[in-house]
């Protein structure tokens, strides 16, 4: 009996053991990271952790992130509190699988609201981050109904062109978010001519590169800028819009309209735009400053109307944003373009050769009809701790309708062409892509997988109809040439079809807590059919040696390498290699012709970036990178499209190979407000695809392509803002010099053609709050080409010249009355005397504010007074210098009407 009594006892004590074991509760580790609205990790944030089991405070690290041990709470609550930044709280479930956890990315917003107690004598206007230069719009002054791109124009090194275009530190702004979302699919113009400047707390000019960098934090890619606006706390529930409407002499007129909805990071926006004043979506007011070269992205200043011939716009979208749980998010466009265009304009060829030139002399006039829907979305999933997906998908399809008639001087030597073409065009493109990104992240921090996958589709249906009719004489005899005349009636018919596809694998390992390893797999795949079809109408035959049925494929693949070391903040350098094995294949459908090319390209990468002080930072970077030709290059017919420049396609040419160095230095002295920034890139290119020009007749071209060595390139950049005297009076220097090497043939003859661009510009800035506004610029450019052939009539080479001057201002009459003026005159030299012009152009308005705050704008304005508006425009390339005057919208005169409405819901108890 005692036996069993104690057998009885152990049992029970086992059972009693083994129940407390199972109600033990499982401990957890969670884990996550901290950053700011830019994507930058926050070191130093304040963490508490608390449930009904669990009491714990920590402090992010340097790299943002943060971790908690041995949690055993069935659920807890996390705080973030960090000086300057926004209070924040999430709750979140313990009933996740697994030991570990890993939060998704929690962004901290600016504090928006003061302690009584804290008097701010002055606001910090610029923050330098690593990739991100920030301003504080606090400290500067934007007047009242401004919208974005009235503030963009106030802050150091960023400035907006007439047209719309935004250049910041030297780059374009290829798209905008708000609040790291993006804004109507990104697009510039309807951002910057939608949102109101009074709701912006902050301006973010980001160097972003691209998805992949950004999961697998390996930037071995050139980047884009990119703006991101970050909205005050008052203003993320918000209704607002507004409608402008304006007539004027010429048959001018202007309408707009927009209503735009924020609710807590759902957004909705519709638009609509009809206009023939050459105006980009919402555009409303008149220019500021003068003196800007036609092409480039460096220019200081905004040039009145850089838009060639008189447009006649519509256009219509749809913009929307939402969370629509707590792990997928969606936001997307749908917009419609149509847009007529009609262009008079003249221009000049120089067909340079070994010992004469072909200079052909065109009087022009092109009408197009462009049509273009668009549909572009992104959806983001966080699937759980670990996995993260993203899917965009676009689709567009255009239709273009054109017609081109122009009258051609043709001179070579003694022999004169005179020359009559007429061209009808009608083409339509569908297009759709799909971008899908794949990111997981393993339990050991740092370790992650990234899948991208990319596939695009690209059709291209046209219908050439063509009548050239030319004539060739004698000059000294007046005679005609032998064999000299020619008229053809073409119609050709072109059906294009393009598919991509990219596919890159990514496996990011940390070394240390300093270093990480990526190992990767690129492939690359291009298809191209192209069939045309080419009548003789005038005879009704078909033309088989002019058509061609033909299939183009490109194939790449490449393992790489990089190891990236951040020692600090101050210091981190990237070492990469890469081995890639090329196929670029061709032929005919019958397979009458086949080409075929393989290579392997070994290719070495290098990043380094060194952060001197908070202030100053130099980085150094090496990429190199493939390039195929186009089918119009590598298309194996005689393509007659113009009888006096008959192209001749190369199926045998190979790829490109890039080799590409770039140093920049970057300075933000914030305690004066000034900037200093400058670049260099350095571009060589392997197998360049070059130019091989002929003369076979009398003024008749052959244009051939083939793959040649010895090109490079050079450019650089500068740019210097400070204020002086006080920060009402801002100084702008901006310098950029292009040296470019570039190869071509002559009657097989390699020449190289050296062209050198300077161009210097200078914006002063003035400013006096609620009394005037005023910039005076002025710029300077400078164009030399020269050629290694002697060529007599150009022995000693040629260069252009071109100086603007600008002056604009706005001046406030009283609380409601203001003026404005835009005057600028270009003075140009070098340029051929049958393109040549020296415009100067005005532009004023006066304008009252009424109703309610101000929500009535009426405005009167002249539009180019002097009645001088053209546009010249130099381009260089290989033996071609190419000079062109087009005409651009003249005088008219408009009344126009804007009323801006905004409505906030009410608040919540």
């Amino acid at each position: 009996m005692p036996s069993i009594a104690i057998h009885r006892l152990l049992v029970f004590v086992f059972l009693f053991v083994s129940l407390q074991a199972l109600g033990q509760p499982r401990r957890k580790e969670i884990s996550g990271i901290v950053i700011d609205t830019a994507g930058t990790p926050l070191a130093g944030v304040n963490v508490r952790l608390t449930s009904i089991l669990d009491t714990s405070l920590t402090v992010s690290g340097n790299d943002g992130t943060f971790r908690f041990s041995n949690i055993i709470g069935p659920e807890f609550r996390l705080t973030y509190s960090m000086i300057g930044y926004k209070i924040l709280e999430r709750s979140y479930p313990a009933t996740f699988p697994g030991a570990a956890m890993q939060l998704l990315p929690m962004v901290l917003p600016p504090q928006q609201t003061l302690l009584k107690e804290i008097v701010i004598n002055r606001i910090q206007p610029i923050i330098l981050k690593e990739d991100t230069v920030q301003y504080n719009m606090d400290a500067y002054h934007v007047r009242e109904n401004s919208l974005l791109e009235e503030a963009l124009k106030l802050l150091p090194n960023v400035q907006v062109r007439r047209d719309g275009t935004v250049i910041a530190h030297g780059k374009q702004i290829s798209r905008v978010q708000v609040d790291s979302k993006n804004f109507f699919g990104g697009e510039v113009l309807t951002a910057t001519r939608n949102l109101p400047a009074e709701f912006i707390q902050s301006i973010q000019v980001i160097d972003y590169y691209g998805d992949m960098a950004n999961s697998t934090g390996i930037k071995d890619t050139e980047p884009e800028k990119i703006l991101n606006i970050v909205l005050k706390e008052d203003k993320k529930r918000v209704l607002f819009g507004q409608v402008t409407g304006g007539g004027g002499t010429k048959e001018r007129y202007i309408g707009s309209m927009g209503v735009n909805n924020y609710n807590d990071g759902q957004e909705f926006s519709v638009i609509g735009s009809f206009n023939n004043t050459n105006t980009s979506l919402f555009s409303y007011g008149a220019p500021t400053g003068a003196g800007v070269r036609d092409r480039g992205n460096a220019d200081l200043t905004g040039m009145m109307d850089p838009v060639d011939g008189v447009n006649t716009t519509n256009s219509a979208g749809i913009s929307y944003s939402d969370d629509i749980s707590d792990k997928v998010s969606v936001y997307g466009k749908y917009t419609f373009t149509n847009r007529k265009n009609s262009t008079v304009g003249n221009s000049v060829l120089q067909s340079v050769f070994d010992s004469y030139t072909i200079v052909n002399q065109e009087a022009r006039e092109v009408n197009t009809d462009n049509i273009n829907h668009l549909m572009a979305w992104d959806i983001e999933a966080q699937l759980d701790a670990q996995n993260y997906l993203k899917i965009s998908p676009n689709i567009s399809y255009s239709t273009i309708n054109s017609l081109h008639h122009s009258n051609d001087t043709i001179r070579n030597r003694g022999i004169v062409s005179e020359r009559a073409y007429r061209a009808g065009e009608e083409m339509s493109s569908p297009n759709f892509d799909m971008d899908v990104l794949y990111s997981r992240n393993f339990h050991k921090p740092g370790r992650k997988f990234v899948l991208n996958m990319q596939g695009k589709y690209a059709g291209r249906d046209k219908l050439e109809d063509i009548n050239d009719v030319f004539e060739s004489i004698n000059a000294i005899t007046g005679q005609p040439v032998q064999d000299g005349s020619y008229a053809f009636s073409q119609e050709v018919e072109s059906d294009n079809q393009n598919r991509v596809g990219r596919l890159k694998a990514s496996y990011v390992e940390p070394i240390d807590d300093k270093s990480i390893l990526e190992v990767s797999y690129e492939y690359n795949y291009t298809a191209i059919d192209s069939r045309r079809s080419v009548w003789d109408t005038g005879k009704e035959l078909f033309v088989d040696s002019l058509s061609v049925d033909y299939a183009y494929f490109f194939e790449s693949n490449r393992v790489g390498l990089i190891y990236q070391m951040e020692q600090s903040k101050r210091f981190r350098y990237t070492l990469g290699f890469g081995v890639q094995p090329l196929l670029l294949e061709g032929r005919t459908l019958d397979a009458d012709t086949t080409t075929q090319h393989r290579n392997v390209n070994l290719i070495p990468s290098a990043g380094f970036r060194f952060r001197i002080n908070d202030e100053t930072e130099w980085s150094i970077e090496y990429l190199g990178t493939n390039n195929q030709p186009n089918f119009s290059q590598i298309q194996p017919i005689r393509d007659l499209t113009n009888s006096q420049n008959i192209i001749i396609g190369n199926a045998d040419l190979k790829a490109e190979f890039v080799n590409r160095i770039t140093t920049r230095f970057r300075q933000t002295k914030m305690g004066r407000n000034q900037f200093f920034e400058a670049q260099l890139a350095l571009n060589q290119i392997q197998n360049k695809i070059v130019t091989n020009r002929s003369n076979p007749s009398s003024t008749v071209q052959e244009t051939s392509f083939r793959n040649s060595s010895g090109y490079f390139d050079a450019r650089g950049y500068y740019m210097f803002s400070t204020p002086v005297f006080n920060d009402n009076l801002q100084l702008n220097l901006n310098g950029t010099t292009d040296y470019v090497n570039n190869i071509s043939y002559i009657n097989d003859e390699k020449n190289f053609g050296r062209n050198f661009i300077y161009s210097q510009a200078v914006q002063m800035r003035y400013t006096l709050e609620d009394v005037i506004e005023t910039e005076l610029n002025s710029s300077y450019t400078f164009n030399r080409t020269r050629y290694s052939l002697r060529n007599w009539e150009n022995r000693d080479g040629i260069d252009a010249n071109s100086v603007l001057f600008g002056l604009a201002g706005k001046g406030y009459l009283s609380d409601n009355w203001a003026f404005g003026f835009d005057l600028s005159h270009r003075l140009n030299t070098g340029y051929s005397s049958f393109v040549n012009a020296n415009p100067t152009l005005l532009n004023a308005y006066i304008e009252c504010t009424f109703l309610n705050n101000n929500m009535a704008l009426l405005r009167f304005q002249g539009f180019d007074l002097f009645n001088q508006n053209t546009g010249i425009t130099r381009e260089v390339l290989g033996t071609d210098i190419l000079d062109v005057r087009n005409n651009r919208l003249a005088r008219y005169f408009m009344l126009s009407l804007n009323i801006r409405l905004q409505k906030y819901p009410s608040k919540k108890s």
